[in-house]
């Protein structure tokens, strides 16, 4: 397992304003949320905002970088399903998480050979049929002997693995939609008010796995839940959310491409925010920085 240093350097306060660069797969030298001088001369209405608390900056913390476990298995699927639910059943989260990816994964193959035939003369025309066409015939041999209604549980396994603390399985939700979770569970009959009573819990219940996961230490989370916020499908301070889980990106992750990219979504976002809105930011970024160190797990994306 790699460990990765904690440099108190990297948690001075930030503008988005200076330009950030950052080569791919190097650790950054310089605290990538500095905040130049005369950047504060020309925002004195925002120039109040509190540094990142020096308390998390003396902790000589590590991230161990985690791997989600791999979940294809050799062969086809029910030669190994049943072991996999025997540990599951046990408390295994691992087989949890696996048996929920497989059967998600298998939620939306041919179910037999008509469908398997109707599928394939609907990719026939793609331009690239015949990579679509391996992926499906694949896809068909090995969720073979898996019927729907074991498929359609693979929401109650990655339910299941994240209540009991599946890192992996709660960042999976970013995946989920709401409206997948709502056919996939046959959901779509209900009636207008069972049907949006439903439908608000799942995504309620969705947010609060991707902020544990988050916490954790898990980009794909962190990714999910700025955009949910910057497009304001979550309500409530939006953009300022948005904005310090941007920066709790930058603080964490060592790959290159993608901090720059937050970077630069920072950068947008600053000017938008009042004085208010970024103090309310630098509180969300200490503690959750506080808590992700404290788990000390990094899960990059």
């Amino acid at each position: 397992m790699i460990a990765l240093s904690y440099s108190s350097g990297r948690l001075s306060h930030s503008s988005p304003l200076n330009s950030v660069v950052k080569e791919p797969n190097t650790l950054k030298a310089t605290p990538p949320l500095s905040l130049k001088q005369e950047t504060l001369d020309d925002l004195s209405d925002k120039n109040t905002i509190a540094p990142i608390e020096k308390g998390i900056q003396d902790q000589n913390n590590q991230l161990a970088v985690m791997a989600i476990p791999r979940w294809k298995q050799q062969g086809q699927l029910k030669t190994h399903l049943v072991q996999l639910k025997n540990k599951a059943g046990k408390g295994d989260i691992d087989a949890k998480y696996i048996v929920a990816a497989n059967l998600r994964y298998c939620f939306t193959a041919p179910i037999d050979d008509f469908a398997l035939q109707a599928k394939l003369e609907a990719i026939a025309d793609y331009t690239d049929a015949g990579e679509a066409i391996d992926a499906t015939l694949e896809r068909f041999d090995y969720c073979s002997g898996i019927n729907q209604e074991q498929r359609r549980e693979f929401y109650l396994y990655f339910y299941d693995a994240a209540q009991n603390g599946s890192v992996a399985a709660q960042q999976t939700f970013a995946d989920i939609t709401a409206e997948f979770y709502m056919q996939s569970q046959g959901f779509k009959t209900q009636n207008r008010d069972e049907y949006i009573k439903k439908r608000d819990a799942f995504k309620l219940q969705k947010i609060a796995f991707l902020e544990q996961a988050a916490q954790h230490g898990s980009e794909k989370a962190l990714m999910k839940l700025s955009a949910l916020y910057h497009s304001q499908q979550i309500s409530g301070n939006s953009l300022a959310k948005s904005y310090a889980l941007n920066r709790l990106m930058m603080e964490i992750t060592e790959n290159g491409e993608l901090y720059n990219r937050y970077a630069w979504f920072e950068q947008r976002l600053y000017p938008q925010l009042s004085q208010a809105e970024l103090s309310e930011a630098n509180t969300i970024v200490n503690d959750w920085l506080a808590n992700i160190y404290q788990n000390g797990s990094l899960y990059p994306y």
